[in-house]
């Protein structure tokens, strides 16, 4: 990367030019001041935004319909978060709790942004015939609307979460919606 600093010391004014992001500056922005006002729109970027929230709604554990719930704390720089999680399913008679770590990453930075996500989680799986605790991949799609509110934004969610067993891997599959509140 190729970084030229100018002074001048007339005005004690300082620029900056990055050939990595192909963003000069002009004369009049180093007169105006704005060359470091673009610097702190730049680096504003970079920082990380913490948020946490929660979700419930609807689980299909192993063809089995159920409700789920959960909740999560987010770390965000740019476009890119990293997503702590617990999650809760219960459907007939089966149970999970998961611990579980996942990468998500977000397509736009519109008001509505879709996002996919990828992870993986430490499941604490019970039912009626055998009880364990597995990793599981998961994966999944969605939707974050950020205008609603400048305290919350609501998130739609859907995943696909394998669980391994030593009987056969157990599908799940969740749909949910909730609420994320940034730390600003």
């Amino acid at each position: 990367m190729l970084v030229m600093v100018v002074s001048i010391f007339g005005k004690e004014s300082i620029a900056q030019y990055s050939s990595s992001n192909n963003q000069g500056f002009e004369i009049s922005d180093l007169k105006s001041g704005n060359a470091d006002l673009n610097s702190d729109k730049k680096s504003s970027k970079n920082k990380l935004h913490p948020s946490a929230g929660f979700n419930t709604g609807v689980a299909s554990i192993d063809g089995q319909v159920g409700f789920a719930f959960g909740a999560f704390a987010e770390l965000r720089a740019g476009q890119v978060s990293l997503i702590p999680q617990i999650n809760y399913w219960n459907a007939d008679k089966q149970t999970d709790f998961e611990l579980g770590v996942v990468s998500q990453f977000y397509l736009t930075s519109t008001a509505v942004a879709p996002y996919v996500d990828f992870g993986l989680g430490v499941n604490f799986y019970d039912n009626d015939s055998l009880s364990f605790t597995k990793a599981s991949l998961i994966t999944g799609v969605g939707l974050e609307f950020k205008n609603l509110s400048k305290s919350f934004n609501l998130m739609v969610d859907g995943k696909y979460k394998l669980i391994a067993s030593n009987t056969g891997n157990i599908p799940c599959f969740i749909i949910t919606a909730g609420l994320k509140f940034p730390f600003h």
